[in-house]
């Protein structure tokens, strides 16, 4: 951790900061390759804090115990849970079991603070599943803006050299 965090510390936002330029779009989270098993780990991530709001066709419920239960409430209903991190929200929708999806505005992360606390949310993620997480483009995978990489335990922004 404390090698991650000396990275933030002399990350230089402006490096960054093009890839959090409104555009209409929004950033995007993955985790591919993942199972319910994986969802289960991030699941308990989520719910550890009072960050997390889940909602049900837009009317906010208590989140379920199990994440299993949101997938089964997404198969005939809206479900977004929604995990508060400063100014951002990271919006999950269940969409399939094999990737882990978050989408998030770019106005949100308006500075190193933001991103660095996105940084450590994609830590968070990686080390619970043991997986590479991608920030990156709407609907875009390969286009990567930063990666946590579980083999060096760190995150990598694609801008800071």
């Amino acid at each position: 951790m404390s090698g991650l965090l000396s990275l933030f510390s002399t990350m230089d936002w402006s490096q960054i900061a093009p890839d959090f330029t409104p555009d209409g779009s929004l950033r995007d989270i993955y985790i591919l390759g993942t199972s319910i098993n994986d969802w289960a780990l991030i699941w308990n991530v989520l719910t550890a804090s009072n960050r997390l709001t889940f909602e049900v066709e837009g009317i906010a419920r208590t989140p379920p115990g199990d994440v299993r239960e949101a997938f089964a409430l997404h198969a005939s209903h809206s479900v977004t849970a929604c995990y508060r991190l400063g100014k951002q929200r990271l919006n999950c929708h269940f969409f399939v079991e094999e990737e882990v999806e978050f989408d998030l505005d770019p106005r949100d992360v308006d500075g190193l603070v933001e991103a660095e606390s996105l940084g450590q949310f994609l830590v968070d993620l990686g080390r619970a599943t043991s997986k590479e997480v991608r920030l990156t483009a709407e609907n875009e995978p390969g286009a990567m803006i930063a990666q946590y990489s579980p083999t060096s335990d760190s995150v990598i922004w694609s801008r800071v050299q």
